[in-house]
């Protein structure tokens, strides 16, 4: 469900503007985009709609993903060293191999969440 306040992107628009200089797409709905490997460092993505979204071995360290529905994302050999991912909704996320180190996790729902081999915030090896 799209709520008035969050702005519908494409992950094209997102790309472009992106590569411009804009980090802040705060309140954005990318539902089911594909942003496979995109280079996203230091983006604010803080309570956006991005359930079903394909960002695997994307780069988003430093993100701000702080209150963002990521649930059923594909986030697999994400690199999320540093990202703020407080209350983010990673229910049944596929997150095996990715980089969580340092990386805010602080109430974040991990509902059946995939995790096989990511590196947690502790830099231990989740098995």
């Amino acid at each position: 469900m799209t709520f008035p306040s969050h702005a519908a992107l494409t992950a094209k628009e997102l790309l472009e503007r992106y590569a411009k200089g804009d980090r802040n797409f705060e309140q954005t709905h990318l539902h089911d985009s594909d942003l496979q490997g995109a280079c996203l460092h230091g983006i604010g993505l803080s309570e956006s709609i991005l359930n079903n979204v394909n960002l695997s071995g994307a780069d988003l360290r430093g993100a701000d993903l702080g209150w963002a529905d990521l649930s059923r994302a594909n986030l697999e050999k994400a690199d999320l060293r540093g990202a703020i991912l407080t209350r983010a909704d990673l229910s049944r996320a596929n997150l095996n191999g990715a980089n969580l180190l340092r990386a805010d996790l602080s109430l974040a729902k991990l509902d059946h969440t995939k995790l096989a081999g990511a590196i947690m915030p502790d830099g231990s090896v989740h098995e």
